[in-house]
């Protein structure tokens, strides 16, 4: 399982956040910790997310990566701020990467999900960073990514033979507030 890197959480933040609870907490004699920066409970909104119908859209021909073949979960809640869940899954996909990024802007679009433009001037091209797309509202908010994962950053390694590796990845902060796609 990959756990993309969370733009706008650097460690100082972190290690700054970390002392000033703990500060505070011994200071008024309470504890300040969010109660969802904790991956405890986060079970039941897991096995709804990996059960996402835009999990199992894959493009004709696109197959599981041997040791891929499921949805696969986490929660992180070694990051500042809430925890944070994933449910993914790997494809290898023939085609251009252009045709991919089609068939799931139609999938994702037809399931509910809003493709979110990166108007930043200094953004990279899609093929690159990925799409992004937004579901829900406050208490249920999501995101889903579409990418082109390097293969290194999973466990065991997927083959992705000849085709493309394809990954779909729906993210969202354990009390479901809105999370943008592009920082």
């Amino acid at each position: 399982m990959y756990l993309p890197d969370l733009k706008g959480r650097s460690t100082a933040l972190l290690l700054s956040a970390s002392l000033v609870t703990a500060l505070a907490g011994g200071l008024a004699g309470c504890s300040l910790i969010d109660p969802y920066a904790s991956c405890e409970g986060s079970e039941p909104r897991l096995k709804e997310m990996a059960s996402l119908t835009v999990l199992d859209a894959k493009p004709p021909q696109a197959t599981p990566p041997a040791g891929h073949t499921q949805v696969e979960t986490a929660c992180d809640d070694d990051s500042s701020g809430d925890a944070w869940l994933s449910a993914e899954r790997l494809y290898s996909a023939s085609g251009s990467k252009t045709d991919i990024f089609g068939y799931y802007t139609k999938a994702a679009t037809a399931d509910g999900w809003k493709l979110e433009e990166h108007t930043s001037a200094l953004h990279v091209p899609a093929d690159v960073e990925g799409l992004c797309f937004s579901k829900g509202g406050d208490g249920s908010a999501m995101t889903l990514t579409v990418n082109f994962p390097s293969g290194e950053k999973y466990f065991p390694v997927p083959d992705f033979g000849a085709g493309t590796g394809v990954g779909i990845l729906v993210g969202a902060e354990i009390d479901g507030s809105p999370i943008p796609c592009w920082d």
